[in-house]
């Protein structure tokens, strides 16, 4: 899942109105529908407020880079 679909989960997953959560974040009403649906993306400035007032942190990745990924648990001897 990548990061605009975390931030559609929160917002999805707040108990704000997305009116409420945008005007926290001074993103126009518009914009964060637009944005929610799809429709056209945010500035990164726009992207951190949002993730800021959601309580989300947003870490910048090396490009080309990708996130470790969790390690799998060892198999045990003997198949089971």
């Amino acid at each position: 899942m990548n990061i605009l679909d975390q931030l559609r989960d929160a917002i999805e997953a707040d108990s704000r109105t997305r009116k409420a959560i945008g005007q926290a974040a001074g993103i126009d009403p518009a914009a964060l529908h637009r944005f929610y649906w799809g429709e056209k993306g945010l500035s990164c400035e726009s992207l951190a407020r949002l993730a800021d007032v959601l309580g989300l942190e947003l870490r910048p990745v090396k490009p080309g880079r990708k996130p470790k990924a969790k390690r799998k648990a060892p198999k045990r001897k003997g198949g089971k």
